[in-house]
């Protein structure tokens, strides 16, 4: 990207000597435009489930709202329920079950989250069960130790019955939709549950408001 950058000034500075003809800076922009376009769109690569169980190890797949990278993470630590996942490119979601609770290296970090104890994400609810609203706290960096905190009041609608296939293997579950509402604003969570257990197997979940939501896949939870 760097060198990119330095490519287009030196075009840019050519170009503002030319006061002839179209800008050069321009007539290269269109060009490298062109040629992103044309490149293939990456496309969401998953492991199978046959190669997943013969590694034997916890995996999530991750992805920033918009973009089209959807890196493998694996377990790095824990720390109680606490579980870090990281990927190559030094990138890190901490989770509590199924909430991510921190972010590292997506751009602005989520410094640390947490809920009320009847949060579906961190403790494993059957869907009817699930309350009606939960309370969410998320702590960025700011001045001061103790940095900035927004906390929400979230209420859960119910959708309907669906099928999701992760990994190739289909799972049954049900959707909601969190509405959560604070000082700062206001934002949307989505959650596919287990018919049975309510493990949240897929979601999207908010991490900032300066920030896309993280698209979260669960392919094998970490278990004792």
């Amino acid at each position: 990207m760097r060198g990119f950058a330095i490519a287009l000034c030196a075009v840019a500075l050519t170009g503002c000597s030319n006061a002839s003809g179209p800008s050069m800076l321009t007539t290269v922009w269109e060009q490298v435009k062109a040629s992103r376009e044309d490149r293939p769109k990456p496309v969401k690569k998953t492991l199978p489930r046959s190669e997943i169980d013969r590694l034997n190890v916890a995996m999530i797949q991750m992805n920033l709202e918009g973009e089209a990278a959807w890196p493998l993470m694996l377990p790095a630590g824990r720390n109680g329920p606490h579980v870090t996942y990281a990927n190559k490119l030094r990138q890190s979601l901490i989770l509590n079950e199924s909430q991510i609770v921190a972010t590292r290296g997506l751009g602005t970090d989520l410094i640390a989250a947490e809920s009320g104890a009847n949060d579906p994400l961190k403790s494993l609810t059957p869907p009817a069960d699930w309350p009606q609203t939960v309370t969410r706290a998320y702590r960025f960096a700011g001045a001061g130790p103790a940095g900035r905190e927004m906390r929400f009041t979230c209420t859960l609608a119910r959708a309907g019955a669906a099928s999701i296939t992760l990994a190739g293997t289909p799972i049954p579950v049900i959707g909601f939709q969190e509405t959560c509402t604070g000082a700062e604003g206001t934002f949307q969570n989505r959650y596919a549950a287990d018919q049975t257990t309510g493990r949240v197997w897929k979601s999207q979940q908010f991490v900032g408001f300066d920030i896309a939501p993280v698209n979260l896949d669960i392919l094998e939870p970490l278990t004792e």
